[in-house]
């Protein structure tokens, strides 16, 4: 959905502005993180989200303190990024909770039995 966003011209769709090497970079990421997701990697859904982390440092350094746009994006892509960024990488480096114990039966007089 959110390549429509960048695709899209002009109103309601085109919400985030990307160039052709944006657009490409960000559906590279999107089918990692897919791939990752699908795996269950929990090391590739962090590295998915730190690939749009990068990207979103790099739209945010060039609009800010250089005169290139290599992805041909503005604040909104860094928004955009930065969201699919926390998202991957809450994923991918949250704790895994460990097992709980086998449940103990519940008996009473409340217990259809």
């Amino acid at each position: 959905m959110s390549s429509v966003l960048a695709i899209a011209d002009g109103p309601p769709w085109g919400l985030v502005a990307l160039g052709d090497a944006g657009t490409l970079v960000l559906l590279l990421l999107a089918a990692a993180a897919v791939a990752a997701g699908l795996s269950g990697v929990r090391s590739l859904i962090a590295l998915a989200g730190a690939g749009f982390l990068a990207a979103a440092v790099l739209q945010l350094v060039q609009i800010g303190w250089t005169g290139a746009n290599l992805l041909g994006g503005d604040g909104s892509t860094v928004a955009l990024l930065l969201g699919f960024a926390v998202g991957l990488l809450a994923l991918g480096l949250a704790p895994i909770p460990d097992s709980p114990a086998a449940p103990t039966p519940v008996t009473g007089r409340h217990d259809p039995a």
